[in-house]
């Protein structure tokens, strides 16, 4: 069997005119994290990344360790089945639909991004709005469309890697939410809750054949809570 480490990017840029880098904040969990993984001694065979900023650049932290301690570089090849969904697009199709209906939801949406607990309540009504499908949405991509496109690269890693590898896949919640839901079969809702779980640089580990996987840990971030500081902890 293979493992393959399913890790979350630092913490990206909240609330800022490009969320999709690591902020300060994100860099440092990122470079914790690969001091952590070279303490565990894990040293993948090769590294795949979606094609976000924010999740390449968490794995050119563990890169550059290995450059500076002497450990050769695995290969890297990026996939954008890895990539998270668009929630931008999600969002601006979803919160009209919502707040029609609801016209107090707006109050949170005009906090989207000066309050966090706004930003949970509506990313967390709009996105199980998405999941279940309604309205249909022409051109609009789907959950079902984003949950094939990452079974589409987990497969293509289990095939290509599925026997005495370790694998590091360096990605977003929603991505490593769906792999969970292949793994253990959750239903739609309950892998958009494990997806607001997911700790910032955290691992989650799944054993693999070439034709099957399974879940081995979830969420692991004992590195941050054994760092020192406070506020390591995000969910961003």
């Amino acid at each position: 069997m293979s493992t393959i480490y399913m890790i979350r990017h630092g913490q990206a840029s909240f609330g800022k005119g490009d969320y999709d880098k690591l902020s300060e904040l994100g860099l440092r969990q990122s470079r914790i994290l690969a001091e952590y993984l070279n303490k565990l001694d894990i040293r993948f065979d090769l590294i795949y990344t979606g094609t976000l900023i924010r999740q390449i650049e968490t794995a050119r932290e563990i890169l550059a360790l290995y450059e500076n301690t002497g450990i050769t570089s695995p290969g890297v090849k990026q996939m954008e089945a890895f990539n998270e969904f668009d929630y931008k697009s999600v969002f601006t199709t979803m919160i009209p639909i919502i707040a029609e209906e609801d016209p107090p939801f707006q109050d949170d949406v005009e906090r989207l991004f000066d309050d966090k607990r706004s930003f949970q309540r509506v990313f967390e009504r709009v996105i199980m709005r998405w999941v279940a499908g309604s309205p249909p949405v022409e051109g609009f991509v789907s959950w079902e469309e984003f949950v094939s496109r990452v079974n589409q690269g987990i497969d293509e890693v289990m095939k290509s890697h599925g026997r005495g590898k370790q694998i590091g896949i360096f990605t977003s919640g929603g991505a490593i939410a769906v792999a969970i839901r292949k793994a253990i079969h959750l239903s739609d809702e309950d892998t958009i809750r494990i997806a607001g779980q997911i700790v910032n640089s955290s691992v989650s580990r799944f054993k693999c054949t070439r034709d099957l996987i399974t879940l081995s840990t979830f969420n692991e971030h004992a590195h941050l809570e054994n760092s020192p500081g406070d506020n390591l902890i995000t969910y961003i």
